[in-house]
């Protein structure tokens, strides 16, 4: 194997002319040049493609026992390996690093989401420590070339905006190319903030048919085109993370009205049928069981029948969203086929976590709103779903957790929980040069911080002692290499420690413990479940009470391993937990901020805190004749915005909080010179009420601003226009609808949260709560 780089090495490469070979004399003609070898991959070395999936069940796909068509998905795993017994993360961010890194996540920072820095070392905002080369950095130091598109989880929140640093952004960790964008979610058919190289990419009107997943893949394609074209024998790494099929719910009304009448049986049929095909075609072995349904999810009998065409049409928008990520699977395998490099090419194909249940019992037509308020008028979902808009641009939907219950069989609990619906996703890998077996299952464990060990073992190389000037702290993650080859090959995988907000887990050989916290409740440290995964791999019967030896083993185990890795402290706040700021950014959330004409999407980082849940003023100095019309500023999206806006002689005020709350109020506007001013009141429980001021005249309008604002997900602000997703449907179908006039500025000015809010609140303190 090839020697690892030490810290010498990497300090004398640093210098050019130390350790150079050139004979270096007066002139050329007493002179003997020497040039320094390029770095090249191994003879042989394959190029790699993984494609992480969000939020997927383990029974989502075909060949895994799914009704869904994924013809494509089942055509791969023919031509290589089905992997049943992978287990990744809880959760996105630290599966993303995780997978990255080859480290557990808590030990690189990512314990939790980026939405979030509580101060303490395992929870860094999911920015990956600078200590921990990912698989980009390592392969590109081995001589590939490096490409990212679809969704980065790995970046604070904080730090996605136009001036913030650039440390965590995929270039700076190791990718040569990345389009897609930073967040943990955004809209299929009008993502919020699209990220090209390292930066916002401008772009006011996305096409009409724009879907992100395909978009994706036309990326995809066009990188591997150019790669292709300029260097054809140089292995890449494409890592294609599709946002796919994380919420918001949205397909295509064709592939939603493919699956029509599939689902009218219910959660509780989709579940068996699927449980039977993955033992009728020996995915699953015949003396498993079918776990009990997850707690509260109720018969599909029980469910009223005016409710089940809604919840059918839930998991019909899903499975159109499967059904649209396999025919793009489809589209990028042709690609490299076409290109000639299929054959050698590793494809590893897998999701970050398990379905997830964020939907609660009967779903969500918009989830944007129903994670802080935990319900939702149940006629906001029947009248979306009538008027054909459930799924589509004006929603916001989440299927209900009989669903992932069902996506996940034959397990049972959901993404956020240690148990095997959470853990235990579909692993497909694919390299028609290597695998005698194509088609076959592979039942050995592996974990998903094994992929970068088992990449270097496949080219040979070992992992740095020193990487970018940091000493690193070795692999945590171990290499399969051997199962590609060998149906045999036993796992080199022992134990493995879990934990998600609160939740805890601890698997060594055959048994298993998990601790179960919901959130916002108090942390039983001493809560446990003990399952014998050989006897009951789907995780029935709780043993406990009767092998308490084991128990008391296991627990001290995940001990050792949660102090060497920084899982301690343990936090299972509610959403709340993503409403705290950290000191550095306190004096941000109190500063008047300007936004100017002329510039980009301002982030949603921004603006978030200065308006969350508060009294503000928002003040906007602009110069208009009577025919001048347009936008003079959007603040969000069609989801959750506000817009002041010129149109018939008037000044508009908009404000919208999803399908079921558009509001506005509009005052006469003449010719001339003009500051308008906003002044919004938090009233308390989340009630806000905005007052007109036009020149230095209150206007006796009122516009009701119900639900204040908590964050903004989508797109942030824009002066002098609205671009993409629109803030109110009166000026719908006028493009950007561009201030006709000259604005001058729009500025900011925060000021007392509302008595009773939950926003801002420093977070040393939310902690105490």
């Amino acid at each position: 194997m090839k020697q690892a780089h030490n810290a010498d090495d990497l300090l004398r490469s640093a210098d050019p002319g130390r350790d150079h070979g050139a004979t270096i004399g007066k002139t050329l003609g007493t002179s003997k040049p020497w040039w320094r070898p390029e770095q090249k991959a191994p003879a042989g070395a394959p190029n790699v493609v993984v494609i992480l999936l969000d939020d997927l069940g383990f029974s989502d796909f075909g060949c895994f026992g799914s009704e869904i068509q994924t013809p494509h998905i089942d055509a791969l795993a023919a031509h290589g390996l089905r992997f049943t017994g992978y287990t990744t993360v809880p959760m996105c961010t630290p599966a993303r690093a995780a997978m990255m890194t080859g480290k557990n996540p808590h030990s690189v920072g990512c314990g939790w989401l980026t939405h979030n820095n509580p101060g303490y070392p395992g929870y860094q905002a999911g920015e990956i420590s600078l200590d921990a080369p990912t698989l980009p950095e390592l392969l590109r130091e081995a001589g590939y070339a490096t490409y990212a598109v679809g969704k980065w989880h790995n970046t604070a929140d904080y730090h996605v905006s136009a001036a913030a640093s650039r440390t965590a952004w995929p270039l700076q960790r190791g990718f040569d190319h990345f389009y897609g964008f930073l967040g943990a979610e955004t809209h299929f058919f009008s993502p919020g903030q699209l990220i090209e190289g390292n930066d916002v990419a401008d772009i006011d009107e996305l096409p009409k048919d724009y879907y992100c997943t395909d978009d994706w893949t036309d990326r995809s394609i066009k990188y591997l085109r150019s790669h292709r074209s300029a260097a054809p024998d140089k292995p890449f790494l494409l890592y294609l993370a599709h946002n796919a099929p994380h919420v918001p719910l949205h397909a295509k009304p064709e592939d939603i009205a493919a699956y029509d009448g599939v689902y009218a049986e219910g959660w509780d049929a989709t579940r068996k049928q699927r449980f039977a095909r993955q033992v009728a075609s020996g995915l699953v072995p015949p003396d498993w069981r079918l776990s009990p349904e997850s707690p509260g999810v109720k018969p599909w009998a029980d469910v009223p029948d005016e409710q089940k065409p809604v919840m059918s049409q839930y998991m019909q928008i899903y499975a159109a969203m499967v059904q649209n990520l396999d025919r793009n699977i489809g589209r990028l395998v042709d690609e490299l086929k076409q290109l000639g490099v299929f054959e050698d090419t590793l494809i590893v194909l897998t999701s970050d976590n398990g379905a997830s249940s964020i939907g609660g019992l009967e779903g969500a037509a918009n989830i944007y709103e129903k994670r802080v308020t935990r319900t939702e008028d149940p006629q906001l979902a029947r009248s979306l779903y009538l008027d054909g808009r459930l799924g589509g641009a004006d929603s916001f939907p989440a299927y209900p957790a009989g669903w992932a219950n069902a996506s996940n069989t034959p397990f049972r609990f959901y993404k956020r929980t240690p148990m095997n619906g959470g853990i235990r996703v579909p692993f497909i890998a694919s390299w028609p040069n290597k695998v005698p077996d194509p088609g076959a299952i592979r039942r050995q464990w592996i974990h998903v911080s094994d992929l970068v060990p088992t990449l270097l073992d496949l080219l040979g190389t070992d992992y740095p002692q020193a990487f970018n000037g940091y000493r690193t702290r070795g692999l945590d993650g171990v290499s399969f290499k051997g199962m590609l080859t060998d149906p045999a090959h036993p796992s080199a995988r022992e134990r493995q420690h879990f934990e998600l907000e609160g939740n805890r887990g601890y698997i060594s050989g055959h048994w298993k413990i998990v601790s179960l916290q919901p959130p916002g409740t108090p942390i039983a440290l001493d809560q446990w479940l003990l399952f014998d995964l050989e006897a009951d791999p789907t995780e029935c019967n709780d043993l406990a009470a009767h092998e308490p030896q084991k128990l008391r083993e296991l627990i001290e185990a995940f001990e050792r391993d949660a102090e060497a890795n920084y899982v301690y402290p343990l936090d299972n706040r509610d959403n709340r937990r993503v409403l705290g700021l950290p000191p550095f950014l306190e004096e941000e959330s109190a500063r008047v901020r300007t936004f100017y004409p002329g510039t980009g999407t301002a982030s949603p980082i921004v603006i978030a805190a200065l308006i969350a849940d508060r009294d503000y003023r928002i003040d906007c100095e602009f110069e208009c004749t009577g025919e001048d019309t347009g936008v003079l500023y959007a603040i969000g999206d069609n989801m959750n915005g506000l817009a002041a806006f010129v149109l018939d002689g008037q000044l508009h005020v908009a404000f919208t909080a999803g399908a079921s709350v558009q509001r506005s109020v509009a005052i006469a506007l003449g010719a001339g010179t003009h500051r308008f001013t906003l002044e919004h009141r938090a009233l308390g429980a989340r009630r806000g009420e905005g007052t007109l001021v036009l020149d230095g005249q209150p206007h006796d309008l009122r516009i009701d601003m119900t639900p204040t604002f908590l964050r903004l997900g989508g797109e942030g602000v824009d002066v002098g226009l609205d671009r993409k997703r629109k803030v109110s449907r009166l000026y719908e179908g006028r493009g950007t609808f561009a201030f006709t006039g000259r604005i001058a500025r729009v500025w900011v000015t925060p000021g007392a949260q509302a008595p009773d809010s939950i926003a801002n609140r420093p977070e040393a303190q939310a902690q105490l709560d």
